[in-house]
């Protein structure tokens, strides 16, 4: 995704906070191109000019198969959730929640972002933010009035959670014992490995998720405006709901019946989906009942397997995974830079003082949140942040799932700063204000900041 310099893509230069930040973050490809560039420079010093350059240009290979599970973990999961299956299941969950008046429906928002977030990144930030809107459409419609951007920032909450949860793409990775995802467990000593269930019930953890799933959405919802005046309505925007959401989603229109050949009698089949997610469903089922692990190849597996159940038949998964490519064009190719700096960075044998200088703090894992944080403005990606920033705390001798945590976190938290990259990919946002945009992020970011620093430090 390209960000757009031209003036007249901002018809609301002081609104629309989409467009208005765009024009001053550049693109991901420039910022990873940036980031090799200055790997380059740090490791003058350690590595000839001729290493240099092959590791710039050959150091994403050993980590393809790395490269790989993050892009379809962001591609498999919108393709899942963008179906008119989970439209419909929105829809419902929609039609439960009170209306009644702009609290509820914030706090509603931001409780089943962080939720449903802590579950996927798609079903968290697409279904709160989509279900945020049918909200305040409806009470609308029933003379209340609600700050939309609030709701839109409630949506957004699920940035911050999604990295520490059940599908969390660093422990996903950490989690293969098999060397396969893993970049840095050695397959005959099996160091470096993570139980998911270690990861999300450790204290830190599971304490912080609890105390966000009920504060955050509260936190938002004392910041709305009690005047009506001063609430910005959805009316005011030009990307108003219409129909229900899952009306929202694509639907496959298959060739009309007369004009098949008989390629399209298999790719239409409705009976190959039902196979396909049989047998599926047998083989998961079966893995984890013969004490199978939760990694990244089986977490991939499962969503594969429910997009075809719920995207049927067959082409309908094959168009929904190619508009879900969409969330993974700004990420593709700086995925192979990102690697390359590990190389870089690797190879000069940088990790080591990094990770002294991180528990040189005596606090390594507070330290650690705080790069992330940094660093992760710059890495979209919170699997390439880990794969970047992780040796160096491994280095260091710090605990394993601690040091994810404190990464994971940071690079939610630099996700909600990045919050337009993503929304502009949902819709087109207009009317939002970026300063209020800014201010909001800024309050969260202290807010989950402290409550983050302060379990790291007394669990």
């Amino acid at each position: 995704m390209s960000a757009d310099t031209s003036k007249s893509a901002v018809p609301k230069a002081e609104e629309g906070f989409v467009p208005f930040l765009r024009q001053f973050f550049p693109e991901s490809l420039t910022l990873a191109a940036l980031l090799a560039v200055l790997a380059l420079l740090v490791t003058i010093p350690y590595l000839q000019p001729m290493t240099q350059l092959e590791m710039l240009a050959t150091g994403f290979i050993p980590l393809i198969s790395v490269q790989m599970s993050l892009i379809l973990l962001w591609l498999l999961s919108a393709a899942v959730v963008e179906s008119v299956l989970f439209g419909r299941f929105f829809d419902w969950v929609a039609h439960l929640l009170p209306t009644g008046s702009q609290r509820s429906i914030i706090y509603s928002t931001g409780f089943l972002a962080l939720l449903f977030g802590w579950i996927n990144w798609a079903l968290g930030l697409i279904g709160a933010i989509l279900i945020g809107r049918h909200l305040c459409r409806t009470a609308e419609e029933n003379g209340v009035r609600v700050h939309y951007p609030l709701v839109l920032m409630a949506g957004l909450l699920s940035l911050v959670i999604t990295n520490v949860g059940l599908s969390s793409p660093g422990a996903l990775l950490m989690a293969d014992p098999s060397g396969t995802t893993n970049f840095l467990v050695n397959p005959d000593q099996g160091e470096l490995v993570i139980d998911m269930g270690a990861f999300l019930f450790t204290p830190v953890n599971i304490v912080s998720c609890v105390i966000f799933l009920f504060t955050l959405p509260m936190l938002l919802s004392l910041l709305a405006p009690s005047a009506e005046n001063d609430r910005k309505s959805i009316s005011e925007f030009a990307d108003v709901l219409e129909g229900g959401i899952a009306d929202t989603f694509d639907h496959y229109v298959p060739p009309d019946r007369d004009k098949w050949v008989f390629a399209d009698e298999i790719e239409q089949s409705r009976l190959i989906s039902v196979l396909t997610g049989l047998l599926g469903a047998i083989s998961i089922v079966a893995y984890f009942l013969t004490d199978g692990k939760l990694t990244m190849l089986w977490a991939l597996f499962t969503l594969m397997i429910l997009g075809v159940v719920v995207n049927f038949p067959p082409m309908a998964f094959v168009e929904k995974v190619n508009s879900a490519v969409r969330w993974v064009n700004h990420l593709a190719i700086p995925f192979l830079l990102y690697a390359s700096v590990y190389g870089l960075l690797s190879k000069a044998d940088l990790y080591a003082p990094i990770g002294d200088a991180l528990a040189s703090t005596g606090v390594t894992q507070v330290s650690s949140y705080i790069v992330a944080l940094i660093v992760g403005l710059l890495v979209p990606d919170p699997g390439s942040l880990w794969v970047i920033q992780g040796p160096a705390l491994t280095s260091a001798g710090a605990e394993l799932v601690p040091s994810l945590i404190s990464v994971m976190y940071g690079a939610g938290v630099s996700n909600l700063w990045l919050g337009f990259l993503f929304i502009g990919l949902i819709s087109s946002i207009s009317g939002f204000g970026w300063r209020e945009y800014l201010r909001y992020t800024a309050i969260v970011t202290i807010y989950v900041s402290v409550v983050v620093i302060a379990l790291m430090l007394a669990l």
